[in-house]
């Protein structure tokens, strides 16, 4: 299965798409469309794929993503599981870099913004005081019409534009080389692994559930996400890792064998070259950041 193809409807008497989602769990498939995307996740939590980059959401998560860039939101699993009250909400925006009409991102005053967009190729994460003002404005955007919608948005975007709070997510090798017609069951094996992770997974059992053959498996996945398939494997455990950390609903000992380490030592030494910190560091952060 390549990514889906995800058509975008802009609505009635429309140029661009503002949307308001209330589910219980995010569209969990690796998809892409023509159109550049802002998605703010109000409320819910789980992993985000964009290009290569791999990194967990919470509330208040905000990116920006360039056409046909391929994406996935996994909600946690606790979100599939028909809890009453638990939801996800977000907001997102789809719009052509062509929407305003041809060549008006040529204006000189647009130079920042048209540069923007560029980057947003590779995905954006925005965060600090920026994503604070975006948010907000997001929230408006959903009440404004006509003229105020199109202004709103050029706004958003200049304010990203101008902003040191943005960090790029996938890599310059993949924007570059990537390719969506030679994506084939990389769906697969994203859901075969999210399901299994906490499992012991062999080369044989992941190889079958994407079609293909054990020997030309490495290379097939590879080729495609520019890591490993064990990179992979590793940045979900060590993500669901974080969550059970941040949670702090299991002893810090049942942690690692949770997320399917099956000794400590392993755990933490993975942990910590991912995240440059023991889980014991990382979860005391994250409550001092959480507390002030």
């Amino acid at each position: 299965m390549k990514p889906i193809l995800r058509k975008v409807d802009t609505g009635h008497n429309y140029s661009f798409s503002i949307r308001e989602d209330i589910f219980p769990y995010l569209y969990n498939h690796w998809h892409y469309h023509p159109e550049i995307e802002l998605t703010l996740i109000r409320k819910g939590s789980g992993m985000r794929l964009v290009g290569d980059s791999m990194e967990r959401f919470e509330d208040g998560d905000l990116v920006l993503l360039g056409s046909e860039l391929p994406h996935m939101w996994r909600s946690d699993a606790i979100y599939f599981q028909d809890q009453p009250g638990l939801q996800i909400e977000a907001i997102a925006i789809h719009f052509s870099d062509q929407f305003w009409g041809a060549g008006f991102l040529d204006l000189p005053e647009l130079k920042a913004v048209k540069e923007l967009l560029t980057k947003a190729r590779h995905g954006i994460r925005i965060h600090g005081v920026t994503r604070e003002l975006i948010s907000r404005e997001m929230e408006n955007i959903l009440k404004a019409g006509k003229v105020q919608r199109i202004s709103s948005l050029l706004n958003i975007l200049d304010t990203i534009a101008g902003s040191k709070d943005c960090t790029l997510l996938s890599s310059i090798g993949f924007a570059s080389s990537y390719n969506i017609i030679n994506t084939d069951n990389i769906n697969k094996i994203y859901h075969y692994t999210f399901n299994n992770f906490r499992n012991k997974i062999t080369l044989k059992e992941v190889a079958a559930a994407a079609n293909v053959s054990p020997n030309s498996f490495c290379r097939y996945f590879k080729s495609r996400t520019l890591k490993t398939y064990w990179q992979f494997l590793m940045e979900v455990r060590i993500g669901y890792a974080c969550k059970l950390l941040i949670e702090n609903n299991l002893p810090m000992s049942q942690v690692g064998y949770t997320c399917g380490f099956n000794n400590l030592s392993n755990f933490n030494r993975q942990f910590k070259l991912l995240t440059q910190k023991t889980p014991l560091q990382y979860q005391k952060v994250y409550v001092q950041a959480k507390t002030g």
